[in-house]
């Protein structure tokens, strides 16, 4: 009976023991957070894989002030251990970053959002050819017709394959711009290696 009892104990022991070993293991494993945080003086990084091989790393930097800086684009060709790079200067502080074949040429177009301290939108679009050569494109302004009570706060989104941007309108004649009259919506087109605009929606109360 003692034997068994001394059995019981052990098996218990052991069993303990193993699975404090894998929660030890398991804590191990988990990568630290610290990591990921990027050191100055870089502020933003993101990787988009564009195909198996080929990714584009996009880098933002810039010491003693968060409104401006530059980028920094990556192209890394790890099939044809190719490596080019490209930059540029920076207004505002970049949000997000995507790539698109808006022209379906089979060429990527690489879109970079940065906003400013007045919450206006700078974007900064890229295509890059199969020689792994890049140019930069230009962003079309708002003409004086879209940009008629524009403050900024801008939301660009991609939609059935298209570019669009959203955002409020207010009354130029009001000072707190805490109220929108509307909204109004643009789609942006590419074509040639130059893109326009073309405003598809405008809800403001002038036009109700």
């Amino acid at each position: 009976m003692n034997t068994i009892k001394l059995f019981s104990l052990l098996t218990v022991v052991l069993i303990s023991s193993c699975s404090n070993d894998d929660k030890k293991q398991g804590y191990t494993n988990i990568p630290s957070v610290n990591k990921q945080k990027l050191t100055e003086p870089f502020r933003f990084h993101k990787a988009i894989e564009v195909k198996p091989g080929l990714t584009l790393d996009v880098l933002s930097w810039g010491r003693g002030s968060d409104s401006t800086g530059a980028y920094l684009i990556l192209r890394s060709d790890s099939t044809h251990l190719k490596y080019k790079s490209t930059s540029g200067e920076l207004n505002g502080r970049i949000v997000d970053v995507w790539n698109m074949d808006m022209d379906s040429d089979g060429n990527p177009e690489l879109f970079i959002q940065a906003q400013g301290k007045d919450s206006h939108v700078n974007m900064y679009v890229y295509e890059f050819g199969g020689d792994g050569n890049s140019q930069q494109i230009h962003f079309p302004d708002l003409n004086d017709s879209m940009k008629k009570g524009y403050k900024g706060k801008d939301s660009i989104y991609v939609k059935d394959g298209k570019l669009m941007r959203e955002f409020p309108i207010f009354n130029d004649a009001e000072s707190d711009n805490k109220s929108a009259e509307g909204k109004r919506i643009i789609e942006y087109h590419l074509g040639n290696n130059s893109i326009s605009a073309k405003e598809i929606k405008d809800t403001s109360k002038k036009d109700k």
